[in-house]
């Protein structure tokens, strides 16, 4: 796969995003705020990129969805290894956090701030106040400079910062390996798990089918690698349904339904805008279309179902059914082939990738 760095980084921080729909391209306009900052500064290009990856992924470590350890999985990944102590470093206070900080705020008081593109005066106002105890001095100045820019704001106030801001980024162009872009859709999925806490390690073992599958299939050594990645995020949507809604043990209401139903679509919004992830995007996506076309949220057909996507499909019913959830108890494995049988007559799964799947575990005995 040829994947930037960029890009996906950037979708990293737009699926943190779906945490907070009130503030939209929240991400990207932390990171834009902060770009601008350390650059009119004449901060160190290190100290520049570090800040950059930060506040792109600086949801991570603020909330629930909060994976355990998060500042050392971050290490753990060399290319993000820097931004740990940034990201995750409860109560830190030291110049680069406060900076961020400051622009995590500014974005989020300027939204609601109108009119939009324009200079916020109150946000301001309150940030100055917050001057030597919370902002360093220098950084609010850097920021009142910039402000004398009606661009900045311009930007800012921009519906595509969340494309444009590829282009900032402070660091040469670097195309992916599998080993980082494993790594960083795997720290992706554990946030998602942890989101979705009735599913722990879910992701994780929908990739593990899905590979395991794509290697009966004789799938290149690359495909096996995509049908990995397209596991590990195929419920990167639900990032953008509550929590509570996800763990509710009562029936959901109309809402919450459609909710839940709109998932996919957050996942194919997501992944399709990176270049490289085409095929990722479409397995990750369509794992609750049916063959029959009465799926969600596309209402795909089986002539419109690539091989992946009914990997996926199947891969991720076996684990939701063997795993214990909030509204039911863990099935064994011969109650869920079961049922999944009974949904291929019903024209739901592909009935071939559910005889494979079983045969593996025939095998394994």
């Amino acid at each position: 796969m040829t994947v930037n760095f960029t890009d996906f980084l950037t979708a990293f921080s737009s699926a943190l995003d779906l945490l907070k729909p009130e503030t939209p391209h929240q991400s990207a306009r932390r990171a834009y705020i902060t770009h601008n900052i350390a650059r009119h500064r004449g901060l160190s290009q290190p100290v520049q990129r570090r800040l950059f990856i930060a506040a792109l992924l600086w949801d991570i470590g603020n909330g629930a969805h909060s994976p355990a350890h998060c500042a050392q999985r971050l290490s753990n990944i060399p290319l993000l290894a820097g931004c740990g102590g940034l990201v995750c470093g409860a109560g830190i206070h030291n110049a680069e956090h406060s900076l961020l900080q400051l622009a995590d705020d500014l974005a989020a008081l300027s939204w609601y701030e109108f009119p939009r593109g324009h200079y916020p005066e109150k946000a301001m106002q309150t940030l100055c106040d917050s001057i030597g105890c919370k902002y360093a001095l220098d950084d609010v100045i850097a920021l009142r400079d910039l402000g004398l820019q009606q661009e900045f704001w311009k930007q800012l106030a921009s519906s595509a910062l969340s494309t444009e801001i590829r282009l900032l980024a402070p660091f040469p162009a670097h195309t992916l390996t599998d080993t980082e872009l494993l790594q960083i859709a795997s720290l992706l999925a554990r946030v998602i798990d942890t989101h979705c806490c009735s599913a722990k390690g879910h992701s994780f073992k929908v990739a593990e089918l899905s590979a395991q599958l794509g290697g009966l299939y004789g799938f290149s050594q690359t495909g096996i690698e995509k049908i990995h990645i397209a596991g590990l995020l195929h419920d990167l949507g639900k990032l953008a349904v509550p929590a509570a809604v996800l763990t509710q043990k009562t029936p959901l209401n109309e809402m919450q339904r459609k909710q839940v139903l709109r998932h996919p679509l957050h996942t194919w919004d997501v992944l399709s805008a990176v270049p490289g992830l085409c095929d990722v995007a479409q397995s990750a996506s369509f794992h609750h279309e049916r063959l029959d076309g009465k799926g969600y949220p596309f209402y795909l057909k089986s002539t419109q179902l690539d091989l992946g996507s009914r990997i996926v499909s199947v891969a991720d019913n076996y684990a939701a059914l063997t795993e214990e959830r909030c509204y039911k108890a863990a099935y064994s494995p011969e109650k869920s082939f079961a049922i999944m049988e009974e949904n291929t007559r019903g024209g739901g799964l592909d009935a071939a990738v559910v005889g494979a799947l079983k045969s593996c575990f025939i095998a394994a005995l």
